[in-house]
């Protein structure tokens, strides 16, 4: 219900006082009616003003379609954060663009039904754009962390990923999840921060370890420990030695900082509840 203010110079003096917002909305109504009774000439100068006749339509077209493929363009994806603002002054976008609430918008579409219309026409160029309709957490659920960790059980016998491990970016592991960091995935899923909606059954029949320090020890750490004693006869472990991944080596160590674990032992207390139970063990290696 704009009315054009009085009194400000900006405005054509004859305009003040003038309910623009409310001949704007009879205008829109008379062109969604078939615009007969718009006149012609009224209608090639408003074409000339670029007016926008179906707002949606022209936000869409204008701001939010153009910034949703130059975010594809600087990232690779259409997952952009819900507080996410196109920074003002930036080089990297459109003046036009600057400042709009992208994140929020993006949020909208998806959960809200906003641009519904402007969704299913353009629907081809979002999924190029791989704009995602649901929660992004349950997209990658489904198509990142669950086809990781299939593959990680897969290659090395178990499911007990270490904390610091990153799906390389090769063959046979998921493309989708190439570079993702499987390890700090999985340790939120065991603090409870990831998954917490989804079915825990998949996880179960992968033998998912949700307490991880017991398995570490028991399963990676001693075996590695012993079978570096049965290699160099002796426990002196350099902190830069990594298990490697050969035959001669227990497979669910594969990968093990040793050294890493062996120095947080000695300098850290880590394990100390293990330590105790194992210490005879431990004695015999010469630790």
């Amino acid at each position: 219900t704009f009315v054009v203010p009085h009194g400000d110079d900006a405005w054509p003096r004859e305009a003040w006082g003038y309910p623009l917002g409310k001949h704007v909305a009879l205008l829109r109504r008379q062109w969604r009616e078939g615009g007969r009774k718009i006149d012609q000439k009224h209608l090639e100068a408003l074409k000339e003003l670029d007016f926008a006749w179906d707002v949606s339509q022209y936000k869409w077209d204008r701001f939010v379609l153009p910034a949703l493929r130059r975010y594809y363009e600087l990232n690779g994806n259409t997952d952009v954060p819900i507080t996410y603002r196109i920074p003002k002054g930036s080089l990297e976008w459109p003046d036009n663009l600057w400042g709009q609430l992208l994140g929020q918008k993006v949020s909208n579409i998806r959960n809200k039904g906003q641009y519904r219309r402007q969704v299913i026409w353009d629907q081809d160029e979002l999924e190029r754009l791989k704009f995602c309709f649901e929660s992004v957490s349950d997209r990658d659920w489904r198509d990142k962390v669950m086809p990781a960790l299939r593959t990680f059980r897969q290659e090395f016998g178990h499911c007990n990923v270490n904390n610091d491990f990153t799906v390389p970016p090769l063959f046979p592991w998921p493309e989708a999840a190439w570079g993702m960091r499987l390890g700090y995935t999985v340790k939120n899923i065991r603090a409870g921060n990831v998954g917490v909606n989804q079915d825990k059954a998949p996880l179960e029949e992968l033998g998912f370890v949700w307490e991880n320090s017991e398995s570490e020890w028991s399963e990676r750490f001693m075996p590695a420990l012993e079978a570096f004693y049965r290699t160099k006869g002796h426990c002196r472990v350099p902190k830069s030695f990594v298990v490697p991944s050969d035959e001669s080596w227990p497979t669910p160590s594969w990968g093990l900082k040793l050294g890493n674990f062996v120095s947080g032992i000695r300098s850290k207390g880590n394990y100390s509840a293990q330590v105790s139970r194992d210490k005879a063990r431990l004695v015999a290696l010469g630790f």
